[in-house]
């Protein structure tokens, strides 16, 4: 299936575009407006997945369509981009065309089976554009990645994510945790620490981001001993942090850090897509309340349908297993179509002095039963879920198993 985006302000033509398109069986409209402003927020922010085709007017109203094009290339260079002519373009436009290898051309208001035809056309070249351009769904080198996502919030995910990298940072000296949760001070209250630079920093280099920038950005944790990058104290828009920006973070991180973890923000976000294609293990955390599993089902749904996540790569999190007990953990696994990987006990109150104190609480009550959970969930990361000795692994789950009938701790 090619997506195809439409940025064209003259009603009649632009109704004759969506004829064509849903004349086509492999294509669908995914987006359509009017100025080339809409036009570069739909291109940058829109999921990938699909091969991708733009139809955009080179008269726009509000910026030239040449530089509506330039900036698409930049922002998005897996797009395969069709200009629509006017039909009174004289020799320079077309010399500009023929510059930025711009084969197929729309010229002039014709009928959607001649607007059909060309699309038909451009289709090969959309998925030819398509596959040069495309991430790898994982992608290689000696890091290894950990993205912590949740369908909804309140659940405790910032926590999780915090408290792994300071799990991790005491058997690595080499952990990046990074911030893509877009929610201002969180780190700055759970870290006990402001540091100079912001993950805006980093969304704001764009394309030009590389190892070396985001390598005198990144903030090392005056105690915790790992680096991070964080989002902003204050307010701030977000609107440029798409997946293109997320993905140039995770690729430049991979080369500086042998572990990241990533503390992701909504669901279905670019930039929270950009983690999960990037991560080599997914912690997925819910609670145990019907709203958020159903929530939580949806997204399992997602990642493995869209993002082609396999089960393997999915670690699902139930957090504050106490609550809700009258949902069985069989129950639950029978909702979500998807194991469960470990329950978390319901210990509101030290964790909370953790957070208000800025101390992560596997640091400061190392023994609690959540810091137990969390540390194991550390350990088996630090060993990439498959490095460590079966023996070791088998019999270290086994003891968490026999303390579930008391304090709901698990790791499977």
């Amino acid at each position: 299936m090619i997506d195809v985006f439409v940025v064209h302000d003259d009603p009649e033509r632009s109704a004759a575009i969506r004829a064509a398109v849903k004349s086509i069986p492999d294509m669908a409209l995914a987006s359509e407006t009017q100025t080339g402003r809409e036009g570069l927020f739909a291109a940058a922010t829109i999921l990938t997945g699909h091969p991708r085709m733009l139809i955009v007017r080179l008269n726009l109203g509000d910026m030239t369509g040449f530089d509506f094009i330039q900036q698409v290339r930049q922002k998005a260079p897996d797009i395969y981009i069709i200009p629509a002519l006017e039909g009174t373009e004289g020799g320079q436009v077309w010399q500009n065309l023929l510059q930025l290898e711009l084969r197929d051309v729309l010229v002039g208001p014709i009928p959607p089976p001649e607007i059909a035809k060309v699309l038909i056309s451009a289709g090969p070249r959309t998925q030819q554009k398509f596959d040069h351009n495309k991430a790898p769904a994982n992608i290689q080198g000696e890091s290894f990645v950990i993205s912590v996502v949740s369908a909804r919030g309140g659940v405790g995910k910032s926590v999780i994510a915090t408290n792994l990298a300071a799990a991790i940072a005491k058997l690595s000296e080499s952990v990046t945790l990074l911030d893509f949760s877009l929610t201002p001070g969180d780190f700055a209250v759970m870290l006990d620490d402001v540091p100079r630079n912001n993950v805006m920093d980093a969304v704001h280099q764009g394309g030009a981001l590389d190892a070396e920038y985001l390598n005198n950005t990144l903030a090392p944790h005056p105690r915790l001993h790992f680096r991070y990058l964080a989002s902003p104290n204050q307010e701030f828009d977000p609107s440029g942090f798409d997946y293109n920006v997320g993905l140039a973070i995770m690729q430049a991180t991979r080369t500086l850090s042998q572990y990241v973890v990533v503390d992701t923000g909504m669901a279905m976000a670019g930039a929270t897509v950009a983690a999960v294609d990037a991560s080599d293990v997914i912690f997925l955390v819910t609670s145990r309340d019907v709203a958020r599993l159903l929530s939580a089902k949806s997204l399992i749904k997602f990642l493995k349908t869209d993002r082609q996540v396999t089960n393997q790569k999915l670690k699902v999190l139930v957090n504050e297993a106490e609550i809700g007990a009258e949902i069985s953990e069989a129950e639950i696994e029978s909702l979500l179509e998807h194991p469960v990987a470990a329950y978390l006990p319901c210990n509101a109150g030290p964790v909370t002095f953790s957070i208000n104190s800025g101390a992560p609480i596997v640091i400061a009550e190392p023994h609690h039963p959540i810091s137990v959970v969390l540390n194991k969930l550390a350990e088996l990361s630090y060993y990439r879920w498959q490095d460590k000795p079966a023996e070791d692994v088998k019999s270290t789950k086994k003891s968490l198993l026999g303390h579930r009938a008391s304090q709901k701790v698990g790791v499977r």
